[in-house]
């Protein structure tokens, strides 16, 4: 494959990623707790210069570059804007580096997302079905016939039984990865808010993060630019062919 075609290749490969991303994040724009994913991607040495075969620096053919590579998405764990939502069951915390935590099978994952409910058992879940759990890492039930009190920080009351809610704080947000959605899957130790620093409020919901206008934004030049690379590939494969034609009629 001629270099120039390969160069561009790879570029158009890394730009389709970048939409496919850009497009997830617009796809969950309404998504209560969406963080945003951010396409990170890195320019390479030729294939020489990778092998050792050539040193860099030397001016020739090689440092020209091997394209981009891609490499794993980033999470922007900023803040969505926080909204009144008028459900006794919603949650937000006004603390950036706080998460709830839910039960998947034998997991648990953490999520900003607050909108919680009662299911027909009697148990808060999120809107997967999830299990909430409370501060001691069991699950939050209550009788759905008797009425129930929502406090500060968290509480759910019913009758003489009280709970809160688990919330987690990562040692660093790196250590969490994005699985889908609003969850994300912990891959060190995190430890829990105590009494006194949950910044919990009721009735009111962190929506996504994800900025619709800046987004499209995005992705409009990010089209413009696949659309750049795959225009090269067939210039110069048309470049190709006509001097392939001109050496085969000598």
């Amino acid at each position: 494959m001629p270099y120039g075609v390969y160069l561009s290749a790879s570029g158009a490969h890394a730009q389709s990623h970048r939409m496919k991303v850009l497009s997830n994040n617009l796809a969950n724009v309404d998504t209560p707790g969406f963080k945003p994913q951010e396409t990170i991607l890195q320019s390479r040495f030729a294939q020489l210069i990778e092998d050792g075969v050539v040193p860099e620096g030397v001016g020739g053919a090689d440092d020209i570059g091997g394209g981009v590579t891609i490499q794993k998405a980033q999470t922007e764990f900023s803040v969505g804007p926080v909204k009144k939502s008028g459900r006794e069951t919603d949650f937000a915390i006004n603390d950036p580096s706080s998460f709830f935590v839910v039960q998947q099978g034998d997991q648990q994952l953490l999520t900003r997302a607050g909108d919680f409910l009662f299911n027909a058992q009697g148990q808060l879940v999120n809107q997967n079905g999830n299990l909430v759990l409370n501060s001691d890492g069991g699950e939050i039930r209550i009788d759905g016939n008797l009425p129930f009190n929502v406090g500060p920080e968290g509480r759910i009351q019913q009758g003489g039984a009280q709970w809160e809610l688990m919330l987690a704080k990562p040692k660093n947000l790196g250590d969490l990865s994005h699985i889908g959605g609003s969850l994300f899957k912990p891959l060190a130790d995190f430890d829990l808010v105590p009494r006194g620093e949950r910044k919990v409020v009721a009735g009111m919901l962190e929506h996504s993060a994800v900025s619709p206008t800046s987004a499209m934004m995005e992705l409009i030049e990010t089209s413009r630019a696949y659309e750049a690379n795959v225009r090269m590939i067939q210039n110069q494969d048309t470049v190709m062919g006509t001097l392939i034609g001109r050496m085969l009629t000598q």
